[in-house]
């Protein structure tokens, strides 16, 4: 008895060794799992955010070229109603679809920007076919204008990109090409 007694100190410093040594691993994998986690949640994001906006850009771009052909936007590509009303259709059904995954992946306030954006481009949609939007088509850009913003700066700050001095570079430019005047609303 006296020898194990003499043993034990050393038996103790091997099982607390063991222990720590199993802890310390054991975090270590822990915290490699969870960056490993955030890399690939944070691409899946990027590629969502991606996918939404060229989605949803193909709808303000086709909403353009409607109201162009009823003479509101000064644009020279032009699409006649019975091509665009169809195309308009195509590219919102895209952009629901994209929607989801924005969704499922998105914190809430990208979600939130993303869907100020699309609300945004259903008034240029409207205007654009001939609805009563309720503002004119000038504040109907101003308007897709700021929440295009707001979306990229919730996102890049969703994903951890800087995004940077200039945060009026993400509005869109065709909302320096139609000024915003004092006027009635469009329908």
């Amino acid at each position: 008895m006296q020898t194990f007694l003499q043993q034990l100190p050393a038996l103790i410093g091997v099982i607390v060794g063991a222990f720590a040594t199993y802890a310390a691993t054991s975090a270590a994998e822990r915290a490699r799992w969870r960056r490993s986690q955030a890399v690939r949640w944070d691409s899946l994001r990027l590629t969502a955010y991606a996918e939404y906006a060229h989605a949803i850009k193909k709808v303000s771009s086709v909403a353009v070229r409607l109201a162009a052909h009823r003479g509101i936007h000064p644009d020279i590509d032009a699409l006649p109603p019975e091509e665009g009303i169809p195309a308009l259709a195509a590219a919102e059904e895209e952009r629901t679809m994209k929607w989801e995954t924005v969704l499922l992946l998105g914190t809430d306030t990208t979600v939130l920007a993303a869907r100020a954006w699309h609300e945004s481009v259903f008034r240029l949609q409207r205007i654009a076919s001939g609805a009563d939007a309720g503002i004119g088509w000038p504040q109907a850009i101003a308007t897709a204008s700021k929440a295009r913003r707001r979306f990229y700066e919730a996102a890049k700050a969703d994903i951890g990109i800087a995004i940077g001095a200039a945060p009026e570079s993400y509005e869109w430019q065709l909302a320096k090409l139609v000024p915003v005047t004092e006027e009635t609303p469009e329908g």
